[in-house]
């Protein structure tokens, strides 16, 4: 349950902001596109899954060869890639030749590029892959990261009923939360950052390859390594988060500014160095906006078996991204 609702306000989300286009319906042709190039992207593995990417040789093998069955996973992937990539911009550059075009991403490096005159085949490919790589870096971790939120809370009601209890008092009944009120909810901003922490969404980030040769802790590194930063161990560090496998918000209260600053896990999870997430703002607020949507006007309970019974969502984690939490969503009635 909560998987599909996230994916659908996450793809709806960068549908509107990539190429201006409003999702109605979970039937949208550029929805069933985003779903299956996601859906075969995440088959294929995470960066440096195959062996190819460790032996790059291997690029040469056929398809038919021992080894070689990554070339028609490749190829498959491919295509729905690009379609991916092709479609969206398409819709948009006829749109803006017929000016009727929404504001978006593409409308706006579309029409820089024409109004400088550098429309070129060259420039058509990087206005795609900018647009289209908010899908293939913010979907599944922004989706993931929702999921994660969905199961703390089903697993600590007392949490949820806390930072509810900050949201009636802040808020109120009469309206929505919106970005003004973020620095007036502390505690939904403590539960956000443990969220981010206990289980981060991209377990060992993105590899870096050494540019030369480099020196850490003592140890030697060549040139041309494969690194990976293993977020997850330092998130779950009890030098700087006790008792780290369990989920407390309250830990970030009880922290002065200075190392509450120094801790949080918003400056790991979203990478590092040149290879740092540059969407991370806008994701950390579109996060933030749903999981105080949520709060203001859901409640959160536990899935019931066919015998009536409480259905506790298991703690299992892969090194994937997190799938289904099954709970029950209720509307809050409030006076």
């Amino acid at each position: 349950m909560s998987h599909t609702l996230s994916s659908k306000f996450v793809v709806a989300l960068v549908m509107e902001v990539a190429y201006g286009h409003t999702v109605r319906s979970s039937d949208d042709n550029y929805v069933q596109i985003v779903r299956q190039a996601s859906t075969a992207v995440s088959d294929v593995g995470s960066p440096a899954a195959k062996l190819v990417d460790f032996f790059p040789a291997l690029k040469f093998l056929p398809s038919w060869m021992p080894g070689g069955s990554f070339q028609k996973e490749a190829a498959r992937v491919r295509i729905l890639v690009r379609k991916l990539l092709d479609m969206p911009y398409d819709m948009v550059k006829s749109a803006l030749a017929a000016g009727t075009a929404v504001p978006s991403l593409t409308s706006s490096l579309l029409e820089q590029a024409i109004t400088e005159g550098k429309l070129t085949d060259e420039e058509e490919e990087d206005i795609k892959g900018t647009a289209g790589v908010l899908f293939g870096a913010g979907t599944d971790t922004t989706v993931t990261t929702l999921s994660v939120f969905f199961l703390t809370m089903v697993l600590h009601p007392e949490v949820y009923k806390k930072v509810q209890e900050e949201m009636d008092r802040v808020v109120g009944h009469s309206r929505l939360p919106d970005f003004d009120d973020r620095d007036s909810l502390p505690y939904l901003e403590c539960v956000l950052k443990e969220v981010y922490r206990w289980n981060v969404p991209v377990p060992l980030g993105v590899p870096h390859q050494l540019m030369q040769d480099d020196e850490y802790c003592g140890y030697h590194i060549p040139g041309d390594t494969m690194v990976f930063p293993n977020i997850w161990a330092m998130s779950q560090d009890p030098k700087f988060y006790p008792d780290p496998e369990r989920f407390r918000p309250e830990r970030f209260e009880e922290m002065d500014a200075n190392t509450a600053e120094l801790r949080d896990p918003w400056h790991i999870v979203f990478g590092f160095g040149r290879r740092i997430c540059p969407g991370r703002r806008f994701a950390d607020e579109a996060i933030w906006i749903a999981i105080a949507n949520i709060v203001a006007t859901l409640n959160i309970c536990k899935a019931r078996d066919a015998h009536g019974e409480d259905v506790t969502p298991p703690l299992a984690f892969s090194g994937e991204f997190t799938k289904y939490v099954t709970l029950i969503l209720l509307v809050r009635v409030l006076i």
